[in-house]
């Protein structure tokens, strides 16, 4: 009986994160509707864009700890993270809030990112699901709390808005440019060589501050006699 009751309690946890994200897809469709036709309005789009957030990290959180993740999950919460930024910025762009350049950087990204995890599976024979990097994780949270900054900024505050469509958005452009080159590199490049030399470029422009895990790899070169020695 005791079984029967854990099987059962997992199956029904199982479902839970899906349901958490395919609400997000619910709450998506809401916001924008409800700042399209209300556009101006600031307290409720920035609560429910806030309850968005909150369910991206709400559904991996219980799929961890209830031991329900899935790739079938993993799958669902990309497109629906996708489904978020891309509805938003096209809604912005209406307004003429986000320039049009910006969204094809946003698909193109996203593009990218799935080619690449395939490939790069394939290649390291690895079970898991997307291969993220560096960069690519801060990229991605930008794109996915930029809309609700640019639109809260555009309606209450013109200098954070300028900021952001004048700087902010190149910034995380330059950032998601040294994704690419990695995550392409990488499809092209041995493993090995490729960390060694791309962690000395990140070190000597100080990228490697923030992405630690490539760091360590340029204070690493492979020695003639086979083992490794430090710079």
């Amino acid at each position: 009986m005791t079984v029967l009751s854990k099987g059962l309690k997992k199956r029904v946890w199982g479902r839970v994160p899906n349901l958490i994200t395919l609400s997000r897809v619910v709450l998506t469709v809401i916001v924008n509707s409800y700042i399209r036709s209300r556009f101006g309005e600031v307290g409720l789009p920035l609560l429910m864009l806030g309850l968005i957030f909150f369910t991206d990290y709400l559904d991996g959180k219980i799929a961890r700890s209830s031991g329900t993740a899935s790739p079938g999950g993993a799958v669902l919460d990309l497109l629906a993270d996708f489904f978020f930024m891309s509805l938003s910025y096209l809604v912005l762009h209406s307004f003429s809030i986000v320039p049009l350049w910006f969204i094809c950087l946003v698909v193109g990204k996203f593009l990218e990112f799935v080619f690449t995890s395939i490939y790069l599976k394939r290649l390291r024979k690895e079970n898991k699901v997307f291969i993220f990097d560096g960069p690519g994780r801060l990229v991605a949270a930008a794109f996915y709390f930029l809309p609700a900054l640019l639109y809260g900024s555009h309606q209450l505050s013109p200098v954070v808005y300028s900021f952001c469509i004048n700087k902010l958005t190149y910034i995380i452009c330059f950032f998601s440019l040294i994704s690419s080159a990695y995550r392409i590199g990488r499809c092209f490049c041995p493993h090995s060589s490729y960390d060694v030399t791309i962690g000395r470029v990140l070190v000597g422009t100080g990228v490697a501050t923030i992405w630690p895990g490539r760091s360590n790899q340029s204070k690493r070169v492979p020695a003639k006699s086979g083992t490794s020695q430090r710079l």
